[in-house]
């Protein structure tokens, strides 16, 4: 009778182990799909994917600012300086990983930018947050890749 009681337990223990896994790579995908469709507006120039999903508290760190922005307005302000100009003509996200928890992920990936013949990288941590309305930025930062050596 023991063993049955442990076996039920492991069963259910393993159940809800691979139930949060499931929400975990459910919640990957979801993350990808909608960091894809920030790029895709950006390589058109078009900023709206992007704050259509940014939380109206945002944090936001990248080297074209002095500080760190506080909220969507300051989002805005900064992001509408670069409407109309397409961020480069083709990308790629190297190694993204998605690290979830509960109404939580972190996406961390290399930016990999390809203008005419000039390529750039850049590292991108974006926190997103699951709310109401669905998973939103909450924070996001950006910084230039160091250079590769010779």
């Amino acid at each position: 009778m023991k063993s049955l009681i442990l076996a039920g337990a492991v069963a259910a223990a393993l159940g809800g182990v691979l139930a949060a896994a499931d929400r975990n790579e459910a919640a990957a995908r979801e993350v990808l799909a909608l960091e894809r469709q920030t790029l895709d507006g950006w390589q058109m120039g078009n900023p709206d994917p992007l704050l259509a999903i940014s939380d109206p508290e945002i944090t936001y760190f990248h080297v074209v600012t002095d500080k760190r922005l506080d909220g969507l307005p300051a989002l805005k302000a900064l992001f509408e300086g670069y409407r109309g100009r397409p961020l480069f003509d083709s990308y790629e996200m190297a190694e993204p990983k998605v690290q979830a928890s509960g109404d939580t992920a972190v996406l961390t990936y290399t930016l990999v930018r390809h203008v005419g013949t000039a390529t750039t990288r850049w590292n991108a941590t974006q926190v997103y947050q699951r709310k109401k309305e669905g998973w939103r930025i909450i924070h996001s930062h950006w910084s230039a890749t160091k250079a590769a050596e010779p």
